[in-house]
């Protein structure tokens, strides 16, 4: 793993005020668990934006006072001191502060094949992306916590990561219980749904169903039935389909190329791509964002 510590001054970020910025950089962060990716705190000036603009991974941030709006596709949430909202990977969003009260907050990032497991234990989604809280400090002094860690080492990565199980188990412990209770009930659909969650994260990766049944630890052929008897469909289909749904939201972005669009939901030949897509939507990819502009 590669690691750096970055602090940035203000002059290095244009609209923001007072910006402190930890950042651990691993190309091989979406093959754990969880993982770090990066914390900070921001002062924001007057209507200081950021976006539109998708990630890799996940981000949370928590508002310390202050306003701003956030958008995630068509939706847009006006937010105050307590709020926080997640940012989901592959997904373009918009933030934007107050133009007379400017918002200050804090984030965390970070991803992981578990990590969308965990946001589903704390109510959170592209759909539900927001919560509240104003009980006392914790998420503030938690990544503040996180930050504090300034050298790489096997010793204060662990540390590091502690704070955000921390972190994260305070989100599931304060989710509202309807929104913690998974469809996936028995131990069978546990392991569809550790199938799902990996497939969410790692659609842009070779998946296989083999990589699938070993990272989950069952047999191929048993996993093969179980998802086709609650999902009614093979994991290769819904990989597929995951990477096609996904594909159609990139396609609406102008500003990706159809190669890129084809690479970063796992088709590295745009020609390969291009067939699945018409198979699958019905159309070629450069009709589907002529109509879907």
């Amino acid at each position: 793993m590669s690691a750096e510590y970055v602090i940035m001054s203000t002059g290095e970020l244009k609209g923001c005020v007072e910006m402190e910025l930890w950042c651990v950089e691993d190309s091989n962060f979406t093959n754990t668990d969880l993982n770090f990716y990066d914390c900070g705190e921001e002062v924001c000036s007057n209507g200081y934006f950021f976006g539109p603009v998708a990630r890799n991974h996940f981000i949370i941030h928590f508002i310390l006072s202050g306003k701003g709006t956030f958008r995630c596709g068509k939706k847009q949430y006006a937010l105050g001191a307590g709020d926080a909202f997640l940012i989901c990977p592959d997904h373009v969003t918009y933030y934007e502060a107050d133009m007379e009260d400017p918002w200050h907050y804090t984030w965390v990032g970070f991803n992981g094949v578990k990590a969308p497991k965990f946001m589903h234990n704390a109510g959170l989604s592209y759909d539900n992306p927001l919560f509240y809280y104003d009980t006392d400090n914790f998420f503030k002094d938690t990544i503040q916590k996180m930050a504090s860690f300034t050298k790489f080492s096997l010793e204060t990565d662990l540390s590091r990561l502690a704070y955000l199980y921390l972190f994260l188990s305070k989100l599931v412990e304060i989710a509202p219980k309807s929104n913690t209770v998974s469809i996936f009930d028995s131990s069978i659909e546990r392991y569809v749904k550790s199938a799902v969650d990996y497939i969410e994260v790692n659609f842009c990766y070779n998946i296989s169903v083999t990589s699938l049944a070993k990272y989950i630890g069952i047999n191929r052929k048993y996993l093969c039935t179980i998802f086709k008897n609650i999902l009614g469909q093979t994991p290769i289909e819904y990989i597929i389909k995951t990477r096609m749904d996904k594909a159609c939201h990139f396609l609406t972005n102008n500003n990706l190329s159809i190669a890129e669009v084809s690479t970063s939901v796992g088709y590295p030949d745009q020609f390969v791509f291009s067939k699945q897509f018409k198979k699958i939507i019905g159309q070629p990819p450069s009709y589907y964002r002529i109509n879907h502009k």
